[in-house]
């Protein structure tokens, strides 16, 4: 296709001029898909060209306070972990002097409030599991034009686009825990504590007071005045139980190797932590339900979220790092009691495995062969020397004591065939990294959490949970209330005390959310496409 010259400038600020010189460019942009302005790239075409063709390219910025405002607005994402600079901040402080100027600057004025309105709204970075949607325009209403223009002749657009930001306790709470971690980084950061032996109560240690200072700087542990002295006391070891908790590790009071790595973290990381989360946020917090399962693989936790409330609070084991628990959202709708184990495709070789080595193992584990109508299959008659590709049965476990899914387990249908349930193997709910499945979700205490699920104390508690699975008769139990499960991995958080929470990046999903962050979008996306 072929492109208009550009117009000469005029040397004149009126209406036309400028519309003039952002028709040229506008079509430019329809033409070749992307446009430079002043080394800015134009990225939000769809919305953009809309604005200016509609309006037969009249100029949209020509109040200086709207332009003020947006700028303001801009300056402040950085509180959402989000750079100013990826939406023309700079650009947009240049004198506007001469037509050709004053297009430039209201061409990157709309793009940057689309791009910023879509980013704070959904996120800048493609999301890794569930998603609240995506859409280059990230207001509720049907007409684009009309609704920029409004907001833009109001001046109201730094309330506009504080609108759009997750009004949830964890993003508004992890906003603080940025301001507060890069004032601590503006005053020179964190000193490290010193290796050495565990710190523990009642020892004595030169490390102690460097010990008592970062946890009074994390709000872990209260200033006195009689904080002094090498003694690791009752007061120290508490404060230290909550800074372990917050950070998954096992709440021992003691300073061990894992504690004083998490001490020792550096400020910059924890803040770039912070920002991968904020956006992990935007991703999915302004479509949570009320009411919802949440569970989070990177800190092997689940939880019952009513409102601002977390009714229970429990931890979970999930899938290895070559087993990981993929991140989807699903809906609940029983759970079963005393259930079977019908042995998923890819572990079938692991079983089979267990046969060969064993004779007695298959009665050992009350495990049957079914065809794949379902129907039982002598296993004097199986070949199970056969590969797990030409194997053509179904390997089904009875319910009892060692059945992998415990007495109980929790169906929400999904393509993954993945669910929450209970485990004989208690004891790996003790370690601090709960890696350990192949992709379902083990959860401590599932009774207690089967009794809020069910709402209904009278007829189905814990007591009469335990009756019924004592009976040892499979039992499906339906939900009054179907409720969503959301699997999510978040490396940082709050607790609804507003206190940070962290964990460590186990499946090393953090680095492409922070280069997303970091980066700038390639020429050719538009408001609603990333990196």
């Amino acid at each position: 296709a072929c492109l208009a010259t550009a117009p000469q400038a005029q040397g004149q600020t009126s209406p036309e001029y400028v519309a003039a010189e952002l028709k040229w460019r506008v079509e430019q942009l329809r033409a070749t898909g992307w446009l430079a302005v002043n080394g800015e790239l134009v990225t939000s075409h769809d919305v953009t060209l809309a604005v200016y063709e509609e309006r037969g390219f009249a100029p949209l910025w020509r109040d200086l306070a709207a332009l003020d405002s947006l700028r303001a607005a801009i300056a402040a994402v950085r509180g959402d972990g989000l750079d100013p600079q990826d939406y023309h901040f700079s650009a947009l402080d240049s004198e506007l002097d001469g037509p050709s100027l004053m297009a430039e600057v209201d061409l990157l004025a709309t793009d940057a409030f689309v791009q910023v309105a879509h980013d704070l709204r959904f996120g800048k970075v493609q999301p890794q599991g569930p998603s609240g949607g995506d859409s280059p325009w990230p207001f509720d209403g049907d007409n684009p034009v009309e609704e920029l223009v409004a907001v833009v002749s109001s001046r109201r657009i730094g309330q506009a686009l504080s609108d759009l930001r997750p009004h949830h306790f964890v993003y508004e709470g992890l906003t603080e825990v940025l301001a507060q971690l890069r004032a601590i980084q503006a005053a020179g950061g964190r000193r490290p504590i010193p290796q050495g032996p565990v710190m523990r109560r009642d020892s004595s240690d030169a490390r102690v007071p460097a010990l008592r200072d970062r946890l009074v700087q994390e709000g872990d542990l209260r200033v006195s005045a009689a904080m002094s002295g090498l003694r690791f006391d009752g007061v120290l070891e508490d404060a230290v139980k909550v800074f372990q908790r917050r950070h998954g590790l096992n709440e021992d009071g003691r300073v061990g190797s894992s504690t004083l790595e998490a001490l020792n973290v550096p400020v910059e990381r924890r803040i770039d932590q912070v920002r991968v989360n904020l956006e992990r946020a935007r991703w999915i917090t302004h479509v949570l339900p009320d009411t919802v399962v949440v569970v989070n693989a990177a800190g092997a936790r689940a939880y019952l979220l009513r409102g601002d409330s977390v009714v229970f609070d429990g931890r979970t084991i999930v899938g290895k790092e070559y087993t990981k628990t993929p991140l989807f959202t699903a809906t609940m709708r029983y759970v079963d009691l005393n259930p079977t184990w019908t042995v998923p495709p890819g572990i079938v070789d692991e079983v089979l495995a267990n046969i060969r080595a064993d004779p007695e193992y298959m009665a050992r584990v009350q495990m049957k062969v079914l065809d794949r109508s379902g129907r039982p299959v002598d296993p004097g008659v199986v070949d199970f020397s056969r590969s797990v590709a030409t194997f053509p049965y179904v390997l089904r476990q009875d319910p009892g004591p060692t059945n992998p899914l415990g007495r109980i387990k929790f169906m929400f249908p999904n393509p993954h065939n993945v669910y929450l349930h209970d485990t004989p193997g208690t004891a790996l709910f003790r370690e601090e990294r709960r890696l350990f499945s192949h992709g379902c979700i083990r959860v401590e205490n599932p009774l207690a959490l089967a009794e809020l699920l069910l709402g209904d104390s009278k007829q189905w508690n814990t007591e009469t949970l335990r009756a019924a699975i004592a009976t040892g008769t499979q039992k499906t139990i339906r939900l009054s209330h179907p409720t969503p499960v959301f699997v999510l991995y978040w490396t940082a958080a709050v607790d609804v005390r507003g206190r940070p929470v962290f964990y460590d990046d186990v499946y090393r999903r953090d680095g492409a959310v922070l280069a997303g962050l970091t980066g700038r979008r390639a020429p050719g996306t538009s408001g609603g496409a990333r990196r």
